[in-house]
């Protein structure tokens, strides 16, 4: 029997002229609460800072439920938010089947990898 859990990860890199990035910003914050409101959305979250790229990320429990979401009308708000993009965006999808939290940077913490010596001539 295989406990495997999988999440799917979207992460986005959207690169706005200074004078289009509220606009993105604007795109993309009217659309978070509804796409999060989704029971198959585990987290959709956006990073912007003053002339600087913007990141968006949306994390999905199955496959099914995020090809769902990329064929909605809710999507095509965020193609519209990378159309603004001054270069071609950043697209990458994910499938994440293990993942750690703060147990992960304790066991590396209390367990360190011994370090390699190189020896010189």
């Amino acid at each position: 029997m295989c406990n495997h859990l999988s999440m799917f990860l979207s992460l986005i890199t959207i690169h706005p002229l200074p004078e289009e990035e509220s606009k993105v910003v604007d795109i993309l914050d009217s659309i978070q609460g509804l796409i999060a409101a989704n029971a198959d959305c585990q987290c959709c979250l956006f990073t912007a800072g003053m002339g600087k790229s913007i990141c968006y990320m949306e994390r999905w429990r199955t496959r099914e439920a995020l090809d769902r979401h990329l064929r909605s009308h809710l999507y095509c708000r965020v193609l519209e938010a990378m159309e603004l993009s001054r270069i071609p965006p950043t697209v990458e999808f994910y499938t994440i089947s293990g993942i750690g939290g703060l147990n992960l940077i304790e066991n590396v913490r209390l367990n360190p990898v011994h370090a390699v010596t190189i020896e010189r001539p």
